[in-house]
């Protein structure tokens, strides 16, 4: 049962920066702009 919970709790905080990116680029695509890979902006 911890092994599960650690593999949860891991997996959790390896995959919030993705997530998060993606969220971010989502967020402004939908609201019209476009994403900056390379400075890692919104661009309005």
């Amino acid at each position: 049962m911890w092994a599960l919970v650690l593999f949860v709790v891991v997996g959790t905080l390896a995959s919030y920066k993705p997530i998060s990116h993606f969220v971010a680029v989502d967020r402004c695509l939908d609201s019209g702009g476009r994403w900056n890979y390379e400075a890692e902006e919104c661009e309005r």
